[in-house]
């Protein structure tokens, strides 16, 4: 398979699953960028709006606009942090609740992603998503 094909492949796959994470995420209204805000936020506990960026690998202002829809839906809260300049992000019991909804769906996840794939495709993908990961996020600055 030429590089280029490969590529196709790939943009192809990472759209059917964000179009597959959507819809599991519908029923707790959340949207895909929201899920990992959350899981981040339920795994982590409180974090600041930029470690938040930093995680997602967006900018400030994204992770902002997805902040305040997340804060107007009771899922999070910010309060000031201990220099008096940055926003701790917490969950709120609400948020809480969705997060262990969240994590009661996941369930068995990357067993139905990767059904059919041997313990040797599945080290072989690790490597292989480890490398492309690498060389996006120099390609990106990031």
């Amino acid at each position: 398979m030429e590089g280029k094909e490969l590529l196709n492949q790939f943009t192809d796959m990472t759209r059917i699953h964000t179009a597959y994470v959507e819809r599991r995420l519908l029923h707790l209204d959340l949207r895909t960028g929201q899920g990992a805000v959350l899981t981040a936020l339920g795994y982590r506990g409180g974090c600041t709006q930029k470690e938040l960026a930093e995680y997602r690998h967006v900018s400030a202002a994204t992770i902002s606009v997805m902040l305040r829809r997340m804060e107007k839906a009771g899922l999070v809260t910010r309060a000031s942090g201990e220099d008096g300049k940055s926003n701790l992000i917490t969950l709120t019991e609400y948020g809480r609740g969705v997060f262990g909804q969240l994590m009661e769906d996941m369930k068995g996840e990357p067993e139905r992603v990767f059904a059919g794939l041997s313990q040797e495709d599945l080290q072989a993908a690790e490597r292989i998503f480890r490398t492309v990961s690498e060389n996006l996020a120099q390609l990106s600055g990031r």
